[in-house]
């Protein structure tokens, strides 16, 4: 258990090198749209369709990627108000329940997000040509490091340690 579970960390600091970047990448793209946007008042410009494009598809995996890592530490919003009334036991219970629901539902999002890449894979954005199986493949990616995460909380639930893991993420 322990070696998952450390693998997955170490997946998770991949995920947050790649989420750094894309921030980067998206943040660069809208200052440079806002930058040309501006400067079109005052000199005859075109603004890029392909920059929007980009800094919507990074904002996609974003999304995705970054709800992966908020499956691992505990971080996406949740209705706190019934567990809080429960017993210890109950609330664990609530909580294994929750994350095996959890779980089908981000197995669903990989096998369908696959099926939707076949169907995509040979059309091409407007404004960048790019293949649109690009964005479309965050779905089964960020479906998938969920699950794997999931799988590390259920792990950690079912251990009594999961409560102990939520600030690991800020080290």
């Amino acid at each position: 258990m322990q070696m998952y579970l450390n693998l997955v960390d170490k997946v998770n600091l991949f995920i947050r090198y790649v989420l750094a970047a894309l921030l980067m990448l998206m943040s660069g793209l809208i200052i440079y749209q806002v930058v040309i946007r501006f400067s079109s008042r005052y000199i005859n410009v075109d603004l890029p369709r392909w920059t929007e494009e980009i800094a919507r598809y990074s904002m996609i995996w974003l999304v995705l990627l970054g709800a992966a890592l908020a499956v691992r530490y505990s971080a996406l919003i949740g209705m706190e108000a019934i567990a809080e009334r429960l017993s210890p036991k109950a609330q664990k219970i609530l909580r294994v329940v929750t994350i095996i629901i959890s779980m089908f539902f981000f197995l669903i999002m990989v096998i369908y997000g696959f099926e939707m890449l076949g169907h995509v894979g040979a059309q091409l954005s407007p404004g960048a040509k790019l293949p649109m199986s690009i964005p479309y493949a965050s779905i089964p990616v960020g479906g998938f490091f969920m699950l794997i995460n999931s799988i590390a909380v259920l792990m950690l639930t079912l251990k009594g340690e999961a409560d102990r893991e939520f600030f690991k993420g800020s080290e």
